[in-house]
């Protein structure tokens, strides 16, 4: 699945912020729920892994393990912000999607190298 457009990206060493552009027509909403879509969890999960990948240069790394919090729906054209923490030490990246500086939903995806 294509990622959405990073608008503005924010960031020093471990932490970064990117402004995500996510217009109704993204191919996420397909079919999740006709009449009503929703950007689901697995997708987030997914794009804040690719992103960590992309930001923090994690070579030869998978998502071993992953613990999510809901606490609102993500709709089309969502004025949406997506916040990243590396903790290196735990080989571990925090994710936050932000609706408008509301955390949406946020969660733990704990990195292990490819073997």
């Amino acid at each position: 699945m294509m990622l959405p457009q990073a608008r503005n990206l924010l960031g020093t060493g471990d932490e970064a912020v990117i402004d995500l552009a996510l217009p109704a027509d993204h191919e996420a909403f397909l079919g999740h729920f006709p009449g009503q879509p929703i950007l689901a969890g697995v997708v987030q999960i997914d794009w804040a892994m690719r992103f960590a990948a992309q930001y923090f240069q994690l070579d030869q790394t998978v998502a071993q393990d992953f613990q999510v919090k809901f606490r609102r729906v993500i709709g089309p054209n969502e004025n949406l912000s997506l916040a990243l923490r590396l903790d290196r030490l735990r080989s571990n990246v925090g994710f936050e999607y932000r609706i408008a500086g509301e955390i949406a939903s946020s969660g733990k995806i704990r990195l292990e190298p490819c073997r």
